[in-house]
């Protein structure tokens, strides 16, 4: 059951990347987790430290990152009134319209790689991710 899982796990993680690796981003150096943090961004508008804790990297790491995305115009750093020490990570104009044009593409890409499944393996696939996204 143990290696049947691990299979699963890394059929997954190979799923993952293989959809982020197929995307047209040519134009753009924006790797997988460049995007994940984007989302993120978007959705949370967390903190330096925050953006860290989500993407399990250290606040070092994270504040590469955030240049990186800040350097081509995707978010922008907000610094707290009260306290400059504190800085909130925004997603620009151009950042949502960069990650709206990112998830269109993706989701194109999905629906060509599901299309190669049966009506019945995309009924049981459904039926699947349903029953193990719920926390």
């Amino acid at each position: 059951m143990s290696d049947r899982i691990e299979r699963i796990i890394s059929l997954i993680f190979t799923t993952r990347r293989m959809m982020h690796e197929q995307k047209a981003l040519k134009s753009k150096n924006c790797s997988p987790l460049h995007l994940i943090a984007l989302g993120i961004v978007q959705n949370k508008k967390p903190l330096m430290k925050e953006l860290a804790d989500y993407l399990g990297i250290t606040p070092p790491s994270a504040t590469s990152l955030v240049g990186k995305l800040a350097e081509d115009e995707l978010v922008y750093r907000q610094v707290e009134k009260d306290d400059r020490r504190i800085v909130r990570i925004l997603i620009s104009k151009k950042g949502k319209k960069f990650l709206e044009t990112h998830k269109k593409l993706m989701a194109e890409k999905m629906r060509t790689n599901l299309s190669r499944l049966s009506m019945g393996e995309q009924q049981q696939l459904e039926k699947i991710l349903k029953k193990i996204s719920v926390e």
